[in-house]
């Protein structure tokens, strides 16, 4: 009798490892992508942070403005509203292919 593998064997194994090898792609293209977000939301956190502190220590106004870091392009707006006396500032800010990503308030 003869060693080796029969031809079902073979196909067996082939598809278990062409399985095996499509899962580990897509969990590959998955873990880039959340890297992407992850990134982008983290600038939108700093571009956000920075133009609440400059609206209301600085006095500038962030609406529809674009700020570039690290060479992503961030856009930037905010809003003011009164509430029992105080005032509040909401700024949000995102990417122009994730949406908005950050909302920030500040109340004084």
């Amino acid at each position: 009798m003869k060693a080796g593998f029969t031809l079902l064997e073979v196909l067996v194994a082939v598809f278990i490892v062409g399985i095996s090898f499509g899962a580990f792609l897509t969990l590959a293209s998955r873990s880039v992508e959340v890297s992407d977000e992850i990134l982008k939301t983290t600038l939108s956190t700093v571009a956000a942070d920075n133009a609440i502190s400059e609206v209301i220590y600085g006095g500038r106004s962030y609406t529809g403005r674009k700020v570039n870091i690290l060479g992503y392009e961030i856009t930037v707006n905010q809003d003011f509203e009164e509430l029992f006396g105080f005032r509040i500032v909401k700024v949000n800010a995102g990417t122009a292919d994730r949406g908005e990503l950050v909302e920030i308030y500040e109340a004084r």
